[in-house]
């Protein structure tokens, strides 16, 4: 049933646009989408990235910590001898929130019930049972953290992409080599999450761009003929050209 709604949110898509993009040879031109690191919103970047949109803001997520922070503080108010006034639910109270710091890290729970509730997402450890016995290269994304640094890897147009928000671009990484980096992340330390199904379609139509920045779309094309001037949404000369742009800018 899963992989059924995943294969119709695809046709869906590209039902939907009536500008799908081709990169001359007929075959359909893939963007990636790619969030640069601002402040300390890693989670954040890590989260639209690995859904290749724009779509989760430090607003969103921090109502989302508020919500989950509110959860475990009825929690202790309800199974704690005492309530409001058990020393484990002044203890909670005073540790102030478990899900989101000063500095904006959010936590997995955070990140968990965002794709939950945005996408019917799950992401389970890469290391839970049904999980950690599947083939590497069925798995459809990754989040990675450490400490708190958070970024994803996702599958795109059949390769996996490292999405980390500290990268100038988006990296591809081979299905050979996808299993020893996963564990090399492992071994360095880092958690890593997976997703199996239902992520958003990668990115063939304007339809969908329109739900990134442009300037963190990057033509798959050029990312994998290692070209230094690879264009991006915000470079491309032919940005606009099918919504009736003029050449003095304006729109018809």
């Amino acid at each position: 049933a899963n992989g059924q709604r995943k294969h119709k949110l695809r046709r869906s898509w590209r039902a939907s646009s009536r500008s799908t993009m081709s990169n001359g040879s007929g075959k359909d031109q893939y963007w990636i989408y790619h969030e640069r690191q601002q402040a300390l919103l890693c989670g954040q970047h890590a989260l639209n990235n690995l859904v290749q949109q724009n779509c989760f803001s430090p607003q969103s997520l921090a109502e989302i910590a508020q919500q989950l922070d509110a959860v475990e503080l009825n929690y202790f108010a309800s199974n704690c001898e005492g309530g409001v006034r058990s020393k484990d639910y002044l203890r909670r109270l005073q540790e102030g929130s478990g899900n989101v710091d000063e500095s904006g890290n959010f936590s997995i729970e955070v990140l968990r019930s965002a794709l939950l509730a945005r996408f019917d997402v799950q992401l389970p450890s890469i290391q839970q049972q049904g999980v950690s016995g599947m083939e590497i290269t069925e798995i459809d994304g990754f989040i990675c953290n450490r400490a708190a640094h958070w970024f994803a890897i996702r599958k795109i147009n059949g390769r996996y992409w490292n999405l980390n928000s500290t990268k100038e671009r988006p990296e591809v990484i081979s299905h050979f080599r996808l299993a020893a980096e996963i564990e090399s992340l492992q071994a360095q330390g880092y958690s890593v999450f997976c997703v199996l199904d239902n992520l958003p379609a990668p990115c063939t139509c304007t339809a969908q761009m329109d739900l990134g920045l442009p300037e963190y779309w990057w033509k798959e094309e050029d990312l994998l003929k290692g070209k230094t001037d690879a264009t991006t949404r915000a470079t491309d000369p032919w940005r606009g050209a099918g919504s009736g742009r003029r050449l003095d800018g304006g729109s018809s």
